[in-house]
């Protein structure tokens, strides 16, 4: 469950790319087991660097040796990729959008005559608080219950805690709590923008593909189990 003890070592154990590629049951013929999902260091990548073995294949390229934190994930867990991530998080979108001229209708808020259905610096404390307050309340349902938000079940993500178990309330709501920078206005969009670009980086370039709301909730995104 745990990453080996030898990574936190210098004897980091090294397996050859080729063997752990091939499928298996070939290895199974040939007397040569793969090995658990973990932490590897893969031959031929740069000294003190790893690659997540899944179980069959690498996910991702060679990194640096993960903290003892970013070590503890569950076995067997497959991380979601970052691309289905992204598209996971665009169909989460269309929701906020859709949630965005609901509010829009009910609070009654229009410029001329025209529905003014606008989050962040164009609307107002009031009405970014009750959009906030509806996008919150079905994230934080949907993760505790569900695992996941409308887009990621779409996608077969599943959000979970660092040994697989499903997030607590807790958990889910440190994940939403920073779009509820929407209600500081044009600051607040602007702290959030910095925030996704953040995360998106963190998402390629760390270990676990924690965002920055992986990191303060301690979760992280894994496709479905089946």
């Amino acid at each position: 469950m745990l990453l080996r003890t030898a990574l936190y070592t210098s004897s980091v154990r090294t397996y050859d790319t080729h063997a752990l590629e091939t499928p298996v049951s070939t290895t199974m013929s040939t007397s040569t087991s793969s090995p658990p999902s973990g932490y590897y260091q893969a031959k031929g990548d740069p000294p003190g660097t790893v690659r997540f073995w899944d179980g069959t294949q690498w996910q991702g390229g060679p990194t640096t040796l993960p903290s003892a934190k970013a070590a503890t994930i569950g076995t067997g867990l497959r991380l979601g990729s970052p691309g289905r991530r992204i598209g996971a998080r665009l169909l989460d979108y269309l929701v906020w959008l859709t949630i965005a001229v609901l509010v829009a209708l009910i609070l009654g808020v229009d410029v001329g005559g025209s529905l003014r259905a606008e989050i962040g610096a164009g609307a107002s404390f009031f009405q970014n608080l009750v959009w906030f307050a509806a996008v919150a309340a079905l994230e934080v349902g949907l993760v505790v219950t569900r695992g996941a938000s409308l887009g990621k079940l779409a996608l077969d993500l599943t959000v979970t805690e660092l040994d697989g178990k499903l997030p607590s309330l807790r958990q889910a709501a440190i994940r939403i709590a920073p779009l509820g920078l929407v209600v500081l206005g044009s600051f607040g969009s602007w702290a959030i923008l910095i925030l996704a670009f953040i995360s998106l980086v963190l998402m390629f370039a760390d270990a676990n593909h924690q965002t920055v709301w992986d990191k303060l909730a301690k979760t992280i995104v894994i496709d479905r189990p089946l």
